[in-house]
């Protein structure tokens, strides 16, 4: 019987080994046959370019909204919104903690500050402030911007929070404590920097418009930006998304939308637009540090259209590479294009109305941590790398009348600009 029983493992052992080689053997000339019918089935070079670019890339999502942040109450007449660590390179301990704050006009700064460790160690910092930009705040604001900054001289752990106390309250111990964001990267993030980021402001843009309720519009935003090469998106006041678009986004594997909320504790009239701006500009630095090399900030009818794709050895990342580290911002010359709504791509509108005054400037930055009340060392960046284009509908045109922006530019910034054009429509049309 076990002389049947060795037989019967030889066979099947060798109808295994058999049917192995069989299976190695058909599966590499399906490789040879899939390898030519992807070959021959391309119309042209140029498509299959372009499905290279859209399949190879990969990239990881990186973590910006991690701790999540919202605005809280420090005090009476405070609100924070959220904090960053910063580690003394320079030193063997100690770092600074720096959070966004609003705070009604008029009301005192004083407090006391203090960083907790999951050791339950608490170490006392020297607290200090900055007004964010006092100069643009205007005389009808109801609140004013800062950077709150609690210094830490010893201990080389890394903090997990900030507790700060209103010492302008008598016989208040009243702690509020906050989550911190590591502005160097942990080993827990390793992801690679990212070219460039974009972050969306839905808080001043009008999403009542009849352009945010355009979900074509609000789709070719999205779809160009990461054509020409941008796949991380910090949208601040998310929610306002509607849930077509981003179950269309998600369609596309490379393209990481991250929502911020927004829930701001003054009232917003209109007025204060500017304001608020520099409160997102700075949040959006302050959480790209380390993990982006740009960062744009832009409302969803304002494009950047740079001189060819990001990753391209002569593109504007690699020009702004060569400009000196103290060079933090370089804005973009904006063109504002009248909209025609019969036409479908937003980039296909060709006329501008050159005395349209925008109401902020659009720039490229380099993510670094504040010092100072201003952004300084603005550069001006030559057209023939990027330029930026807002898109309105004209309806109080200039005496100067509409102009066609595309006479200013090159042949072969034109030819890679209507390249953009093609990409962006055979993805919607996906």
């Amino acid at each position: 019987m076990r002389k049947y029983q060795q037989l019967l493992l030889v066979v099947i052992s060798c109808i295994s080994i058999v049917v192995l080689l069989t299976y190695k053997s058909e599966n590499s000339r399906l490789k040879d046959v899939l390898t030519a019918v992807h070959f021959f089935s391309r119309k042209d070079v140029e498509e299959l370019r372009l499905i290279t670019n859209f399949t190879a890339s990969n990239e990881v999502n990186i973590d910006f909204n991690r701790p999540l942040p919202v605005w809280q109450r420090i005090a009476d007449s405070f609100y924070a919104y959220a904090s960053f660590y910063q580690r003394n390179e320079l030193m063997s301990s100690g770092g600074e903690i720096l959070t966004l704050v609003t705070g009604k006009v008029g009301a005192v700064v004083n407090f006391r500050c203090k960083a907790l460790y999951k050791d339950g160690r608490q170490i006392q910092g020297k607290f200090r402030f900055q007004h964010l930009n006092q100069e643009n705040n205007k005389s009808d604001d109801e609140f004013k911007n800062y950077i709150f900054y609690c210094r830490l001289k010893s201990y080389s752990e890394i903090p997990y929070s900030i507790v700060y106390t209103d010492l302008s309250v008598a016989e208040t111990n009243m702690e509020h404590k906050l989550r911190l964001r590591y502005i160097t990267k942990n080993q827990e993030n390793n992801a690679p920097q990212t070219q460039m980021t974009i972050c969306l402001d839905l808080i001043n843009f009008n999403m009542s418009s009849s352009f945010a309720y355009n979900y074509a519009y609000m789709l070719e935003f999205f779809l160009h930006h990461f054509v020409i090469g941008v796949n991380q998106f910090i949208v601040y006041n998310g929610d306002e998304l509607s849930e077509d678009l981003l179950r269309r986004l998600r369609k596309e594997k490379d393209i990481h939308v991250q929502s911020l909320p927004f829930n701001f504790p003054f009232a917003n009239n209109g007025t204060s637009t500017s304001s608020l701006r520099e409160i997102i500009t700075t949040d959006c630095l302050l959480r790209s540090i380390q993990r982006t090399k740009y960062a744009l900030l832009l409302e969803p009818n304002e494009f950047f259209i740079p001189n060819t794709k990001l990753s391209n050895d002569n593109s504007v990342v690699y020009s702004l590479n060569s400009h000196n580290t103290i060079e933090t911002a370089f804005e973009l010359k904006t063109y504002a294009v009248c909209t025609d709504h019969k036409i479908i791509l937003l980039t296909n509108n060709s006329f501008h109305d050159p005395e349209f005054v925008n109401s902020h400037k659009i720039n490229i930055f380099r993510p670094v941590v504040p010092v100072s009340s201003t952004i300084s060392n603005t550069v001006n960046l030559s057209p023939s790398l990027g330029f930026a284009h807002k898109y309105i509908d004209c309806l109080h045109v200039g005496k100067d009348g509409l102009h066609p922006w595309q006479n200013t530019m090159r042949e072969d910034f034109m030819n890679n600009l209507n390249m953009y054009r093609r990409e962006v429509d055979k993805l919607i049309a996906n």
